[in-house]
């Protein structure tokens, strides 16, 4: 009938804009995705010398243009369903739900974070796929779903945004708040930079500051450590990077920061305890379910640190974020997102630490450490009697 042909052409070309509004989002994705830095120098990423790619990164949300946008909430939307539903599927994911954990989820709201003030968020790191395995189930759905309420991430280029990868994926990665970072550029790196600028404009932002996989009952970190063999095995104080040190002591609104830990990541993505390397869990059809447990710790202030630290030594400089008023080419001496080659490189000189500023990134970073260490053997204490 005229009315049965009527509705079928509806549905076919609703299906055809749908797959149409889908490819051109992640061709956006594409266009606007992160690039890897392969300077020496750690001066930050070419984007002039790769094949379609925007000039600039508008990653901050209020310069984002709206195919981007619409690429985040589908990239997000997509990857938090999969995860989640695999995660709770293959077994359970806990979150302890305790005054700490409602302050978190508050400050995520916005809650004390008037002014622009950021918030950070530190956790260990047990797998490959913490991130998102584990940051996709911290929130409850309706917030999680939000790109705006989203975290923003980093994740080594070896890894993320590697050659190999098609640009298609890098863009669906980026697409999801997630940034690369060089592995041993050190503090004064571009990419760090880029991150740092998300805090500046007042966002989540996550790190893992073991700044690599450690399936220990403690926090790891540093394989270099005297006393470490090469596998993190270490006590005391030192094993966490300074990068969240340097985030923190030059944001511009000191942000909330809130540790949390977990446990049982570790059983999906194994690692040999020799060699390091990470394989898939070999009985993954038919074996023991995939156990999670995530427990939050107290907010981390260091206005003492800061404070005696500026009393000594000055003001400490601040970074910014990019805006709506403000060019890239306008803050050439913090350095953009990206931009043409005139600009490469001039950041350095207000970007990069001084060794007075060093001793106090590894002071914050070792009052990090102390409150993360704790809540880590904790968790993977009550994991496994969990799991007896």
């Amino acid at each position: 009938t005229a009315a049965a042909a009527t509705r079928a052409w509806w549905l076919t070309t609703a299906r055809r804009a749908a797959v149409a509004t889908v490819a051109t989002t992640f061709v956006g994705a594409w266009y606007y995705r992160p690039v890897a830095d392969i300077s020496t120098d750690g001066t930050g990423p070419d984007r002039s010398a790769e094949f379609f790619c925007s000039e600039t990164n508008p990653y901050i949300r209020e310069r984002t243009p709206y195919i981007l946008a619409a690429a985040r909430a589908l990239s997000i939307g997509f990857s938090t369903l999969a995860i989640r539903l695999f995660m709770n599927g293959y077994g359970t994911f806990e979150v302890v739900d305790d005054d700490n954990y409602r302050n978190f989820v508050a400050a995520v709201l916005g809650e004390g974070r008037e002014n622009g003030r950021g918030l950070v968020t530190v956790s260990n790191h047990r797998s490959l796929f913490d991130d998102p395995g584990v940051m996709s189930g911290v929130l409850p759905w309706w917030i999680t779903l939000r790109p705006k309420y989203n975290r923003w991430g980093i994740c080594s280029q070896e890894y993320c945004f590697n050659d190999v990868l098609p640009g298609l994926i890098k863009g669906y990665i980026g697409a999801g708040q997630v940034l690369p970072i060089c592995r041993g550029k050190g503090l004064n790196q571009k990419l760090l930079l880029d991150f740092a600028r998300h805090l500046a404009a007042g966002e989540w932002c996550h790190m893992f500051p073991e700044g690599g996989v450690w399936q220990l009952p403690e926090l790891g970190g540093r394989r270099d450590m005297a006393g470490s063999y090469g596998i993190g095995r270490v006590s005391g104080s030192g094993k966490l990077r300074w990068g969240v040190g340097k985030l923190i002591a030059h944001a511009p609104v000191r942000p909330r920061v809130v540790p949390f830990a977990h446990a049982g990541m570790e059983n999906l993505l194994p690692q040999d305890p020799d060699s390091g390397i990470t394989g898939l869990k070999r009985n993954i059809i038919g074996g023991d379910p995939l156990r999670v447990l995530v427990r939050f710790g107290a907010e981390i202030h260091f206005d003492d640190l800061i404070e005696a630290h500026e009393a000594k030594h000055g003001k400490l400089w601040t970074y910014a974020s990019t805006t709506k008023t403000k060019r890239e080419e306008d803050d050439v001496s913090y350095g953009g997102l990206g931009g043409g080659q005139s600009h490469r490189g001039n950041f350095h000189g207000r970007w990069d630490s001084s060794p007075e500023e060093k001793e106090l990134y590894s002071k914050i970073a070792t009052r990090i450490e102390e409150q993360l260490d704790a809540l880590t053997k904790t968790v993977v204490a009550e994991h496994a009697r969990k799991g007896e």
